[in-house]
């Protein structure tokens, strides 16, 4: 990844985009199908241990600053790690992305899966990053390819839209979690910045860290990124994302034969992204 400092990146990727009015709890609404749905909810993160000793105001010391201004560069540096993203998208359901991201070939492979809020049962699907471009599965067109005479069609491909399409835009946020160089920690602690303490999640501690709106979860032992808590506009509710299994991820891409371009398919993306009754 190119060079980009810790601010700026939070700056160009938290701002975020207004969502739109659908409240479908369908995948198709996070990957772009349809309009994504607002009023998102979040389960709770889990049992954790609060240092009561933290003052949310106080200015980072010269040792934290400087933990701080390595997480992404260790990111670049590890090239990759296991990532999961819980997705608050609205009341009706809870996405949950999960995979191996290639730092240093911008590339990542997800398992999307739906928990909808009434109990239907939504089956898993692929989502996956190539550079500038998303390849994601989409129900129905497979069959829809193979009746204009291309069977065994997956995915569809299309350019990166994070403006527009809520998952391209986390995307374009977990991209951005690595870059080559440290930030100034002189400039972090004059920042909008602060110690939270320590805090356990599933029985590990970690260190957390304000930035702004977000929070970064940090392993004292290792310095590693292991848990951020990102608001975005879109979401009532910060989007997760845990990070594990830090170093080099291979990343499976599918047959060229198994993909299509969204640009050349215009006619079957609007009758898939119909609602069904």
């Amino acid at each position: 990844m190119a060079a980009v400092v810790l601010t700026g990146v939070l700056a160009v990727v938290l701002a975020g985009c207004g969502g739109g009015d659908s409240e479908s709890p369908s995948a198709a609404a996070l990957i772009g199908a349809t309009v994504p749905p607002a009023g998102p909810t979040v389960p709770p993160a889990g049992p954790t241990t609060v240092d009561p000793r933290v003052d949310d105001t106080a200015r980072l010391t010269t040792a934290q600053a400087l933990t701080l201004s390595q997480i992404l560069l260790k990111n670049e540096q590890a090239k990759g790690a296991v990532v999961e993203m819980i997705v608050p998208f609205g009341s009706a359901a809870t996405f949950t992305l999960r995979g191996p991201v290639d730092w240093a070939g911008d590339q990542a492979s997800f398992v999307l899966s739906t928990a909808r809020s009434d109990g239907v049962p939504v089956a898993d699907s692929g989502v996956i990053w190539d550079r500038g471009s998303l390849l994601t599965e989409v129900v129905g067109l497979e069959k829809a390819m193979e009746a204009k005479g291309r069977p065994g069609v997956t995915f569809v491909q299309r350019a990166l839209n994070p403006q527009a399409v809520s998952l391209d835009q986390l995307v374009v946020f977990l991209g951005s979690l690595a870059v080559d160089r440290a930030e100034n920690p002189i400039l972090l602690r004059q920042g909008d910045t602060a110690f939270l303490g320590a805090k356990t999640f599933d029985g590990v501690a970690l260190d957390g860290y304000r930035f702004g709106k977000t929070r970064y979860w940090i392993d004292p032992s290792s310095g590693l990124l292991r848990r951020i808590e990102a608001r975005f506009a879109r979401y009532d509710e910060p989007v997760v994302f845990t990070l594990t299994g830090h170093g080099p991820q291979t990343i499976a891409l599918p047959q060229a034969s198994a993909v299509v371009d969204a640009s050349t398919i215009a006619d079957v993306m609007v009758t898939l992204a119909a609602p069904t009754p």
